[in-house]
């Protein structure tokens, strides 16, 4: 079965989970940091903007008009498809993601995430009787047009990188709305990128952070768990929660992709692990404030963006200043 989000969502959502790691709240501006702020998060901040569920749906929705006109252009008819289940998180009403409330309530977004994100839903193709009344050869057309060919790697067990100019009409399109643009696609960029990505991957090598984090591993020991780091605790989870929903399974090689319905998971294995994620969750919170490993942390990043800002801060207050000008000159 194929999925019909986007790869590039997925991708663009890490992104802006890492770039704005620690970010609370809007600034107004690409400026040095303040106590709560870094100077890095304000400038996505601000570029990135804030966006609520409607602006979400809109571009939702434009990627699928881009879709159709592109799929027109290759011979086929498509239907436009509705804008998905946002869920909570498309809301006002949902606690912070690093929370105590957070976890109290969805611990990490495993188990929750359809709640979280929306998806409880059943998806209905618009297209699905289109392509049914197709033969064989122009369904596989159809899906290279929508999708991008596919092509069995050289080496099956290569990660396959994705690119959205191979990902057909909706790989084009998806890079429009949601990143062509942005900062992170611009090349004159790229250093910044690379050194901020290994920057953030370095905090738990902070002193501050490793002391903390010591401190943090005795608070959970004596919750009853043993893990060294947040990381690894979160980690469990997910590990586990991709086993229990079948993800870790491979797919029979001879199966149709296009007909193939993934393993049903057993509901009480899944409310057994909800269970267990916001009891790990909430220790793991619990005790990264008291021991004073978010603090650290927050300490540490801050460091990091006022250092990352003294060397890249006039290139990204230009880049901000250009996008604000472009912005103004669309209206």
């Amino acid at each position: 079965m194929r999925s019909h989000l986007p790869a590039s969502v997925g991708a663009f959502a890490g992104a802006v989970a890492l770039l704005l790691a620690g970010c609370t709240g809007g600034t107004g501006g690409a400026t040095p940091s303040d106590d709560e702020t870094g100077p890095l998060s304000a400038f996505f901040e601000q570029v990135g903007g804030s966006m609520d569920a409607e602006d979400n749906e809109a571009q939702q929705r434009r990627v699928e008009e881009l879709v159709a006109e592109c799929m027109a252009e290759e011979g086929f008819e498509y239907t436009p498809a509705e804008p998905m289940d946002q869920g909570l998180m498309g809301t006002d009403d949902a606690p912070e993601w690093d929370s105590l409330e957070f976890a109290e309530q969805y611990g990490y977004g495993a188990t929750t995430s359809e709640e979280l994100f929306g998806g409880t839903e059943e998806y209905v193709d618009p297209n699905q009787e289109y392509v049914a009344s197709m033969s064989e050869t122009e369904q596989e057309a159809f899906y290279a047009a929508l999708y991008g060919a596919m092509e069995e790697p050289e080496d099956p067990e290569a990660e396959v990188e994705y690119n959205w100019e191979t990902a057909g009409c909706q790989g084009a399109a998806s890079h429009e709305v949601y990143e062509e643009g942005q900062v992170w696609d611009d090349p004159a960029m790229q250093d910044l990128m690379d050194e901020m990505n290994t920057e953030y991957e370095r905090l738990a090598e902070d002193d501050g952070v490793r002391e903390a984090q010591g401190a943090w591993a005795e608070c959970v020991a004596d919750a009853g768990y043993d893990f060294a780091t947040p990381e690894e605790a979160s980690q469990s989870i997910w590990t586990e929660y991709e086993s229990v929903m079948g993800y870790d399974q491979e797919m029979d090689p001879e199966a149709d992709p296009e007909t193939y319905v993934p393993p049903t998971p057993d509901a009480a294995k899944v409310a057994e692990l909800k269970e267990k994620e916001i009891a790990v969750a909430t220790a793991d919170r619990r005790c990264q404030e008291s021991s004073g490993y978010a603090k650290a942390q927050k300490d540490a990043q801050l460091a990091m963006e006022n250092r990352l800002w003294e060397k890249y801060g006039d290139q990204l207050q230009a880049f901000a200043d250009d996008s604000t000008a472009a912005a103004t000159d669309g209206k």
